[in-house]
């Protein structure tokens, strides 16, 4: 169940970045980089995979890892005792990629470059939220995923106003990139929900 649920939220951001891929599409060139890997909180375990193969493993976060670059997209797992565990992808096409990070990552700064095409490689970092499987009580619980939903909307919100400002300037597909960025929030926003829901109170209000 767990691989199951891992699976889908990196094929969903595959699925979300398909969007955008009609209008753009570069191959990603040979060659080696650095990405660094974050989580809040830190100290967890990360593996990424590219395919079957491990390419890489942060232990613990924060820490960095040297890739090569290639056409196939590369999967991230973060693991930590206590907390849910949490996914994130990054694809290899330098504008689709982008948004591999919005499954419980971040989106206003790699949605701008995907409007302007800055990136020709995959991100330089990425931040995965992991979620506690359990809190002191339900205020503590609801507190942290109201936070946690605030942030994915409001960084929804700033991440479809650039894009509104840069994309069309670039020839881009405007409403593409726009759709793509509210399928990964409202995929953010019904992960966030599933977590809440398996969540334990320690103590009753």
């Amino acid at each position: 169940m767990k691989d199951d649920l891992q699976h889908r939220w990196v094929a969903t951001g595959t699925l979300v970045l398909s969007l955008v891929l009609g209008a753009c599409s570069t191959i990603v060139e040979g060659g080696d980089q650095t990405v660094t890997v974050m989580t809040e909180p830190p100290d967890a375990v990360c593996t990424l995979t590219r395919g079957s193969t491990t390419v890489g493993v942060v232990n613990p976060t924060p820490g960095s890892v040297t890739l090569e670059k290639g056409k196939d997209d590369i999967s991230i797992i973060c693991e930590k005792n206590g907390y849910f565990n949490g996914a994130s992808a990054l694809p290899s096409d330098f504008e689709a990629m982008t948004f591999g990070n919005v499954i419980l990552g971040g989106i206003i700064g790699v949605a701008v470059d995907a409007a302007s095409g800055a990136m020709h490689e995959y991100p330089a970092s990425v931040t995965i939220v992991l979620a506690p499987k359990s809190f002191p009580s339900a205020s503590d619980r609801d507190a942290f995923f109201d936070r946690q939903r605030e942030r994915i909307e409001r960084e929804a919100e700033a991440a479809v106003a650039e894009l509104r400002q840069t994309c069309d300037q670039q020839g881009k597909d405007c409403e593409a990139l726009v759709n793509a960025v509210n399928v990964a929030r409202d995929t953010e926003l019904r992960e966030l929900d599933r977590q809440r829901t398996a969540t334990r109170t320690e103590g009753a209000e």
